[in-house]
Order: C-alpha cells, then sequence, then structure tokens
C-alpha cells in the first residue's frame, strides 16, 4: 500500500491500519513518488525551533496511543489467549476447582481451542489462587503435564520431565508473595500471578485407552485448606461438547487484556509496557472505560495487531524456525527454553509464533531428548512457497519408517481459528489409523476437498475458500528426526 503527496492534504497518523480494509488513496493523474504510510508520517511532521506543530499535537498523540496499542497487542498474546480459555471454561462447561473437564476421547472439532489434538487424552483448568489460596494439584502416576502461569511461564513439569519424575504426586502452588507455612510431602510451586493453568495428558498403554482416561482422572484438585478432608473431584466429559476457548482478535481482544491484566499484581518486568498501556486505559485499580476516541484507535489497533502477529506466526523470519535448509516445514518453538527467554531478553516474536496458535508451554516440550518427549513440525506452506488453500488438492509423501518410539500424526488446522478443521469427517491421520501403504512402507497423505480415487482412507477433507495449515507430530522422536537423517519431505500442490 503506497500513499501519493499530490492526491491527499490531510490523512489521520493512524491511518497505516488502513491498508487492512484494502484502502486505495493513490491518484492515477499524479505519478508523484510512492510513500508509505510511515514516510507520508515523517514527510507531514514538523518541529520548529524545538516545538512541534500545533495543528499536529492531536494527531500525534493519536498515532502515539495507536503505535503502543498494536504492539501492546503482540506482547500480550500469551496472556489473552490463557484469559480468553479460563472464561471460555467457566462460560461453556461450568467448570470449579472441584469441577474439572477431561477428554475422554479426545479434543473434538466441536471444541475451538489452539491446535488441539484427537490422539491424546487431555485434562485442563484454572487455579484460582486468588479465590482458594494455595492450591494443590494430585498429579496421578503415569501422566504428562504441567502447571503454567497466567502468561505461560512454565512454572512445572509433570511426569518424566518434572519433579515427580512420572511418579505422580502432590503439587502445592503457592500465590505471589505467599509467606505462610508450607507443609512436608509437596512439590512447591510459586507463581507470579493468581490465575494459573493445569494441563494433563494421559498416556495409554499396550491401546488400553479407558485404563488412561480413568487414570487421569484420579487427579484432584482443591485447597490446602481442605487437605485434611480433600472433597472429591468431579468430572465432566468435554468430548463432543461445543466450546469456544480462543481469544478474540478484534477490539474485544483490548476488553479481555483490561479485565485480567489489571486483576493480576504488576510484576517489574512488565512495568514499561503498562506504562504505554495507561494513556488507554488500563491501568491497575481503575475501570477500563474508553472513550470514542481511544476506543476507535484500539478497534484499529487490533486489526493491525492482529494482522502483524499472524505475519510472525505464519512467516516467522526467525532463523530458529528451519526445519532443514530449503524445507518449508518449520519448528514452531523457537527459543530453546519454553518460557522464550534467550540469554538476553524475551524472545517476543518467538512467543507470538508460538502462542498465537498454540496454548501451555512445558520444558519437556522443547527438550530435545531422543525417544521421550515430542517434536512438532508446522506447514503453512506447500513446495511452491504458496499459503496452504482449502480449495487446492496436495499430497504429503511420509517416507517409511518414521523415527517415532510411539506414533506420529498429521493434523489440520483452520488458519484463521488454528482449531481443528471442522469437515465433517476427521480432522487428522495418524500412524495408528488403517492407512493405505506402499511396497516400501511409506505412505501418502491427500488433503482437498475431494479424495482421489480410491484413496479415501488417506485423505483428509479441506474447505473450499478457506486456508488451513498442518501439524505433524513426532511422539517419541528417535535419532534420525534430530539428525535429519529421515527427513520429511514438502506439502505439494497437484
Amino acid at each position: 500500500m503506497t500513499y501519493h503527496l499530490n492526491s491527499m492534504k490531510r490523512l489521520p497518523l493512524f491511518a497505516s491500519a488502513l491498508f487492512l480494509a484494502g484502502c486505495a488513496c493513490s491518484d492515477a493523474a499524479a505519478p508523484t513518488a510512492s510513500l508509505t504510510a510511515s514516510e507520508y508520517l515523517a514527510s507531514r511532521v514538523s518541529v520548529d525551533h524545538g516545538q512541534p506543530d500545533v495543528e499536529m499535537l492531536d494527531e500525534l498523540y493519536d498515532e502515539l496511543d495507536f503505535q503502543r496499542a498494536v504492539q501492546a497487542y503482540i506482547w500480550a498474546t500469551r496472556f489473552v489467549s490463557l484469559s480468553s480459555l479460563f472464561e471460555g471454561l467457566e462460560r461453556d462447561y461450568g467448570t470449579t476447582l472441584t469441577r474439572q473437564v477431561v477428554f475422554e476421547q479426545s479434543v473434538t472439532p466441536e471444541l475451538r481451542v489452539f491446535t488441539g489434538n484427537n490422539t491424546t487424552l487431555y485434562a485442563f483448568g484454572k487455579l484460582d489462587l486468588e479465590k482458594h489460596g494455595p492450591i494443590v494439584l494430585e498429579a496421578p502416576a503415569g501422566t504428562l503435564g504441567g502447571i503454567d502461569s497466567h502468561w505461560q511461564h512454565p512454572l512445572t513439569d509433570i511426569g518424566p520431565f518434572g519433579p515427580d519424575k512420572g511418579r505422580g504426586g502432590k503439587f502445592l502452588v503457592l500465590p505471589p508473595g505467599y509467606t505462610g507455612g508450607v507443609p512436608d510431602g509437596y512439590f512447591v510451586v510459586r507463581s507470579d500471578t493468581l490465575q494459573n493453568f493445569y494441563l494433563l495428558r494421559g498416556v495409554p498403554k499396550n491401546g488400553d485407552v479407558q485404563a488412561a482416561v480413568d487414570n487421569v482422572k484420579r487427579a484432584r484438585l482443591y485447597p490446602l485448606s481442605a487437605a485434611a478432608s480433600p472433597p472429591k473431584t468431579e468430572w465432566i466429559n468435554g468430548s463432543g461438547m461445543a466450546a469456544s476457548l480462543t481469544f478474540p482478535t478484534d477490539y474485544e481482544y483490548f476488553e479481555v487484556l483490561a479485565r485480567h491484566l489489571t486483576a493480576e499484581p504488576a510484576r517489574d518486568e512488565d512495568r514499561a509496557i503498562l506504562g504505554m498501556l495507561a494513556p488507554l486505559g488500563i491501568v491497575h485499580g481503575k475501570p477500563f472505560e474508553p472513550d470514542d476516541r481511544v476506543r476507535a484507535i484500539l478497534e484499529r489497533a487490533a486489526k493491525v495487531g492482529n494482522a502483524m502477529s499472524r505475519t510472525i506466526a505464519y512467516h516467522s523470519r526467525n532463523p530458529n524456525r528451519v526445519y532443514a535448509k530449503g524445507s518449508k516445514w518449520e519448528f514452531i518453538f523457537l527459543t530453546e527454553s519454553a518460557s522464550f527467554q534467550t540469554a538476553s531478553y524475551l524472545d517476543i516474536d518467538a512467543s507470538v509464533t508460538y502462542s498465537h496458535q498454540a496454548a501451555f508451554t512445558a520444558e519437556g516440550m522443547v527438550k530435545k531428548i531422543v525417544g521421550k518427549g515430542s517434536q512438532y513440525l508446522a506447514g503453512y506452506k506447500s513446495a511452491d512457497g504458496k499459503w496452504l488453500d482449502g480449495s487446492s488438492s496436495y499430497t504429503l509423501h511420509v517416507p517409511a519408517k518414521v523415527p517415532v518410539e510411539a506414533f506420529w500424526s498429521a493434523m489440520v488446522y483452520d488458519a484463521e481459528h488454528r482449531s481443528m478443521i471442522v469437515n465433517n469427517q476427521r480432522p487428522g491421520l495418524d500412524s495408528n489409523a488403517e492407512l493405505q501403504l506402499n511396497a516400501d512402507g511409506s505412505c501418502d497423505l491427500y488433503f482437498g476437498p475431494t479424495a482421489p480415487e480410491g484413496k479415501d482412507s488417506n485423505w483428509i477433507k479441506t474447505l473450499s475458500g478457506r486456508g488451513f495449515f498442518l501439524y505433524f507430530r513426532f511422539y517419541g522422536p528417535k535419532k534420525a528426526f534430530f539428525d535429519r537423517s529421515w527427513m520429511l519431505p514438502d506439502i505439494k500442490r497437484h
């Protein structure tokens, strides 16, 4: 999008958002040098004798607030994601501390949740330390998962990578600044947020899914104050139930942010951003009541922030994204830490790449240990470099002997809402399915509006007019995955 000076007298400085609406502001009769929105802004700004142009003061403040709001949108993705998930759990499932949801038949497309999959048994929910004080989570042996802060900062892993070493145990989550007594017999978890998130995965043994479900449901959650006589935890089967746990991408995004951010303690590492949010009306101890000017700016900022977040997620410029030279497959974790910390800074782009399309982090998800945990590859583009389009047809050749101790899966997600595709069929395929194999043990997976003749078992239906992306998961990745002696080819458009 470019602007021509001869075609306009005055343009609101936050007009950099207008490109999202496809605004055409050029004048064919005036072939002057084209300017981007930011260049046009700079061309009009003047400071005379150290004083800004009086006629531009309001516009400059509009632009300042707009830029701050866009960056706040990007910065807060991890936080707003869990905030919306917490609200959705309570609204759509009626969860409480002692009434939790478990997906006994795994997650189904009726649940709109970021990149869930239909091959894993989940239980997850909110730990409200403000309401209940210290909370106990009794994790059964053999479960995998962890506990995150409201910022999706991993507080502890549960399972082989956690302090329980897969044997289970009692995890005691303490509120920010807690100074009370801590009894013996617990794995102590200290949080800097009042709202926290836990997740447990059930792991079937010898194909016994029901036993894995029953094991997850042995988990109990209760306040430490009730530890002498813990209440029973009620489990709701969420499989097949419609719910929405994803965050809004419009103006409501800022309403969710304001509602939850001001209810959490102000962390030292956030004070600079909090200072940028204050002029927008998001301040601890004050209601969020934006006037018409601020609301209009936030509406525009949400459009730009959403577009920038999708750019960061689907077209990352982080070199750590590269699976192999020339490959279109990308890693979704771009730091060696599940908290997105590098040696000297918080990698905000890496956190957006992940949290725009996924929720929950754990160190076990990023540690590269042969035969343990899982690894994820994302496919946003086909071999020709174009976005995956539900109107087109594609083939993914999966070579024989996929390097996994457990199994592999290929799952299709809608690019708009980042949840499993709703195609009235199945959203994904995996190595436990009845696939047609080639003579050498390899297989070909097909994606498109219609199935190739005779290939229904290896086909996932996509939706015309909608973009999609793919996750290829390796459960228990072997050495050949890490050293690239086994390679996953690109997705090819027919």
